[in-house]
């Protein structure tokens, strides 16, 4: 049982989730093992209860969005994986299923919403596709019906397209360079177009955009929770487009993240503030050969670690270990626009020394 679905809070709003494995010394069709002890668990029974005011279990009948919402928080567990999972896309079917019976047949928006959650939760690309193609169509036909949150998640649709692309395509290369270090080579022209971006990852990204600029103009209390994690998920992306050839493509899309969070106030913010120095980092280590432009950025990326770190501390009362982790990338980077070879062992030893401050405040982070 997961930990989080049995924990119950007091108060008549507060919902619960209990969750029963009916285990029994089956096995599943595929199961050859003869010493096997049983490897069917049954199937995992939902039950919804929530405190009345005299404080006794009630079952009921949650809505679309509390399964949904219930769905997101299962997915950010730590329980065993294999049973969240299946509880997970339990949840997901279940809130589906709502949404088929409760959205109005012009304004599909709650379905599309999920089926995107679900999609980015356990990686079903069909999912992400049906969600975004719902949401195009609801742009297209009722432009108004388009309100912020829409907006983001089309923008969160796209984006975990194509991150499920990219990481396909990365995981390929890495392969490719293996096979190909064992002969020592290195990868043709041909073979390098194969992980160069494509028509439909170009077209996903410039959509991705596009929908957080109308996300940012159509709403008014920003940065909202939602819209901060978009900005992070766009981040993600980028830094999987690690390769030189992608640098045209780096700079679209890492210019059009650096101007979303100029809309906010990021000098006061480290989260922000970090999120943009990283965005530069990134931009500056596949920059061709410009040593002076490199050095421009390196030393705006500083500046805002600088800013990170200190704001951070005056707010947390101690040090910040992203912008640590940060600040150690930035010296490697730095080491490596060095000339004199001291110079270079210097710059270097702070960045194993930033690299094991950030490992101490964060020793979970690997």
């Amino acid at each position: 049982m997961s930990k989080r679905l049995a924990e119950e809070d007091a108060g008549p709003s507060v919902r619960t989730k209990r969750i029963k494995s009916g285990e029994k010394n089956g096995h599943v069709p595929e199961c050859n093992d003869p010493e096997c002890e049983g490897c069917d668990v049954g199937e995992i029974e939902i039950s919804f209860t929530r405190k009345d005011e005299s404080g006794k279990d009630q079952t009921f009948e949650p809505s679309s969005q509390e399964l949904l919402s219930m769905a997101l928080a299962e997915s950010n567990t730590t329980s065993d994986q294999n049973n969240n999972s299946e509880i997970v896309r339990r949840l997901f079917d279940m809130a589906l299923e709502q949404f088929e019976k409760t959205d109005p047949k012009d304004d599909r928006s709650g379905y599309a919403t999920c089926l995107v959650e679900l999609g980015r939760a356990i990686d079903v690309e069909e999912s992400l596709r049906e969600g975004l193609d719902i949401f195009r169509g609801v742009a297209k036909k009722s432009p108004s019906l388009m309100k912020g949150e829409h907006w983001l998640t089309v923008a969160k649709s796209a984006i975990g397209l194509l991150q499920l692309i990219r990481k396909k395509l990365n995981s390929a290369f890495e392969e490719l360079l293996e096979e190909l270090e064992e002969d020592d080579e290195l990868p043709s022209e041909e073979q390098l177009k194969k992980y160069s971006i494509k028509r439909e990852e170009e077209k996903l990204y410039k959509e991705a955009l596009d929908a957080i600029e109308k996300a940012l103009t159509s709403t008014k209390d920003l940065p909202t929770k939602e819209t901060r994690f978009v900005l992070h998920d766009l981040h993600s992306y980028i830094q999987l487009l690690d390769h030189p050839q992608h640098y045209k493509h780096v700079l679209v899309l890492s210019d059009a993240l650096i101007r979303f969070i100029d809309q906010f106030s990021y000098e006061k913010d480290s989260d922000l503030l970090a999120l943009k120095a990283s965005v530069l980092i990134h931009k500056q280590s596949l920059l061709p050969d410009d040593v002076e432009k490199q050095n421009e950025l390196c030393e705006q990326s500083e500046k805002l670690l600088l800013d990170a770190n200190k704001i951070y501390k005056e707010e947390n009362k101690k040090e910040y270990p992203r912008g640590w982790e940060l600040l150690a990338m930035l010296q490697l980077s730095q080491s490596n626009l060095l000339d004199d070879e001291d110079d270079v062992v210097k710059k270097y030893d702070e960045a194993v020394e930033s690299f094991k401050k950030a490992h101490k405040l964060n020793p979970g982070n690997k």
